[in-house]
């Protein structure tokens, strides 16, 4: 139910709010909680310790209350309620933590005006208690933000020294409106917020692409958590964000070698890798990383961009088998390629081309000429830039324009790029290089005629062009 989360934000209020409890209680209430807790929910099996521990205690609203908390945490609310009000009954009907208990029944079944009340009287028992106001507010939070608010706001009355600002940014934080919350979290001061807030308040930097905003947050996070994986992990997310590449790998390396109870997830592993292969050109190693990360469970989303990623370094690093084998996965993966798919293939073919013997370029060459073709014909709207591509590509495999192997697609370009008309600065560079080779490809045919008309464009378009003076003399 979505009202379990109400439960987990005050467990974050423990450090304003526990309640003092006698040494021998406290003995009773672990013995007890325990045996509870270990029946996994089978309370049948336990009910003659219950009985015995609550003879003892009836008169002991702590005890009462403790074991209703631990009835609660196994999914047993009948018995959780019963020994709440159990615990009123002891307390003459005002103990502020039964009715927090009672009001986290009531959230569990989505009664939030039930629990809202509950949280009220735990209020009003105890003015004192954080616990209530921020409860009360969660509960309201959805249904009256102004309400919520307010509650909180009377607790600062009360209470000068609790974060109140940090806890109502929780809020917009667990709601995943992360503007909101870092506009919140920076009304409080940021040496004041705890581990939790400053985690969240550093994450939300990250979600929202304000990384340079939230590095300082991470830094102090840092300096005060040093061993606190979050803070490690963001602080590489960060720096390799901002392409502080070297950084990034330190903080890479403070997650994985030097931070507790690391959980490392598919993200750790896969901007390691984009850190190794940035900032050392390690790609042995960030291909590694990489794959994985692959293996780890990445959601649907992100596995084709990862793949992509693994064939991309495959080439990077000069390793044309694999980089096929993952690009044809990628191919698999995806369902549909781009245009730029097309694109990276090709690439991938004239990078194996500088590999090989002589001997074998041509027939490299040929294969990425071939992708292009392919490209241009499923992708007509991307087909201009496309047949610049391939015109650069067959102006390589004939150098001396005896064949003529660009101008079909030289042409092509320069007269889609003619029909659109109000060129931008790219289109218009893309046009020059059209015109340069057509006028370059006529003078080696001797037709001065069609030679000058192409350097005469090619002045239009670019005047302090110097090459055209020279042919149109």
């Amino acid at each position: 139910m979505k009202a379990i989360k109400y439960l987990f934000i005050g467990a974050m209020m423990l450090v304003f709010c526990a309640p003092a409890v006698a040494q021998d209680d406290q003995a009773t209430i672990n013995a007890i909680t325990k045996i509870i807790k270990d029946s996994n929910g089978n309370t049948a099996a336990i009910k003659d310790q219950v009985k015995d521990a609550y003879k003892k205690n009836k008169k002991n609203p702590a005890v009462l209350t403790a074991m209703g908390v631990a009835f609660k945490e196994v999914n047993d609310t009948a018995s959780a309620r019963e020994y709440a009000n159990h615990a009123l009954k002891a307390a003459k009907n005002h103990y502020a933590p039964a009715r927090l208990l009672l009001g986290d029944i009531e959230a569990i079944a989505d009664n939030a005006g039930a629990a809202a009340s509950q949280y009220q009287m735990a209020i009003d028992d105890d003015p004192k208690n954080p616990e209530g106001y921020f409860k009360y507010a969660s509960v309201y939070r959805k249904v009256s933000p102004k309400l919520a608010v307010a509650k909180l706001e009377e607790l600062r009355v009360q209470r000068p020294d609790v974060p109140v600002d940090a806890m109502a940014a929780r809020f917009w934080f667990d709601d995943k409106e992360f503007d909101k919350a870092i506009e919140t979290y920076k009304k409080a001061p940021l040496a004041k917020l705890d581990r939790g807030d400053l985690t969240n308040f550093a994450t939300a930097h990250y979600f929202t692409g304000k990384h340079a905003e939230g590095l300082p947050i991470v830094e102090e996070g840092v300096k005060r958590f040093p061993r606190h994986a979050p803070f490690n992990r963001l602080g590489m997310f960060f720096n390799y964000e901002l392409k502080n590449y070297d950084k990034a790998l330190e903080f890479g390396d403070r997650l994985f070698n030097a931070s507790d109870s690391l959980k490392a997830s598919w993200m750790d592993h896969f901007y390691h890798g984009l850190c190794l292969q940035s900032a050392r050109s390690d790609y042995d190693a960030a291909i590694k990383e990489f794959i994985t990360a692959k293996n780890m469970d990445v959601p649907a989303s992100n596995k084709v961009s990862l793949i992509q990623t693994i064939f991309q370094a495959y080439s990077a690093n000069g390793d044309f088998d694999n980089a096929i084998k993952y690009y044809n996965e990628y191919m698999t993966a995806k369902g549909t390629p781009s245009a730029n798919d097309y694109n990276s293939l090709a690439k991938m073919y004239l990078k194996h081309a500088e590999e090989v013997p002589e001997a074998e370029k041509m027939q490299w060459m040929m294969k990425a000429d071939e992708t292009y073709g392919e490209a241009i014909a499923k992708f007509p709207a991307n087909a201009e830039f496309l047949n610049i591509l391939r015109g650069r590509l067959n102006a390589t495999m004939d150098p001396d324009m005896s064949k003529g192997l660009a101008k079909p697609y030289y042409e092509a370009a320069a007269g889609m790029l003619e029909a659109k008309g109000n060129l931008e600065a790219g289109e218009t560079a893309r046009l020059v290089e059209c015109y340069r080779y057509l006028g370059w490809y006529y003078n080696e045919k001797a037709d001065k005629a069609q030679c000058q008309s192409y350097w005469r464009k090619v002045k239009e378009l670019d005047p302090s062009n110097t090459e055209a003076d020279q042919f149109l003399k």
